[in-house]
């Protein structure tokens, strides 16, 4: 039990309401439904889950679809073996050449793309399509502004509210910039449709 504590205390903060003022987990298992959906639509036989954690996400696909997690924490992707045996996973990240190019029918990443800065994002991204079969897709759900402004209003709010330890929340992470983001895939003559769900949430699809 001891190994896992960190994984086990991961998967219950991510449902716990009660100390996440921001909502930056709510509708969590709902938004992982709807991106299973997307994966079973896609007819995807094979999907790489960047950022796996526990497994909540493509853990239960895995008796059907050949899922491989990769995740920087040997505990989370230990804790995802555990609670699925079928899915294959390993240490990796973002920023890692791709060890298998032209691959996967999906990759996929939920709740990590915000600890990357600018410059890793753009890497991130690109190495996310060389994984890619030529008609997948990437599918990200993150934390993001749909532009600076919107960024500007939400931290004076906060500033103006008193609320320093939200504004430190936000401050420590990257909230993808969505309008700086679909400039980009779009330099790369990739298609991105974009999709708030809710509060800082938001769900990206890409497509070569």
């Amino acid at each position: 039990m001891e190994l896992h504590n960190k994984a086990i205390k991961f998967d219950k903060m991510v449902r716990d309401r009660s100390n996440d003022e921001l909502g930056l987990f709510e509708k969590y298992d709902e938004i992982l439904s709807e991106i299973r959906s997307r994966i079973i639509k896609h007819k995807s036989s094979k999907v790489l889950d960047i950022g796996c954690g526990t497994g909540n996400l493509c853990g239960e696909l895995s008796d059907k679809i050949d899922i491989v997690g990769i995740d920087t924490n040997l505990e989370m992707i230990s804790y995802a073996k555990k609670k699925y045996n079928n899915m294959e996973v390993k240490l990796g990240s973002f920023l890692e050449e791709p060890f298998r190019k032209n691959y996967f029918d999906v990759v996929v990443t939920t709740y990590a793309f915000h600890g990357l800065n600018n410059c890793e994002k753009r890497e991130a991204i690109k190495n996310t399509l060389e994984y890619l079969k030529d008609d997948g897709k990437v599918i990200i759900a993150d934390f993001m502004f749909a532009n600076e402004i919107e960024k500007e209003i939400c931290l004076s709010s906060l500033y103006a509210k008193g609320r320093q330890d939200l504004l430190d929340v936000i401050n420590k992470k990257y909230y993808t910039n969505l309008e700086e983001l679909e400039a980009y895939v779009r330099s790369l003559n990739c298609k991105i449709h974009s999709e708030h769900i809710v509060n800082f949430t938001w769900v990206i699809e890409i497509k070569k």
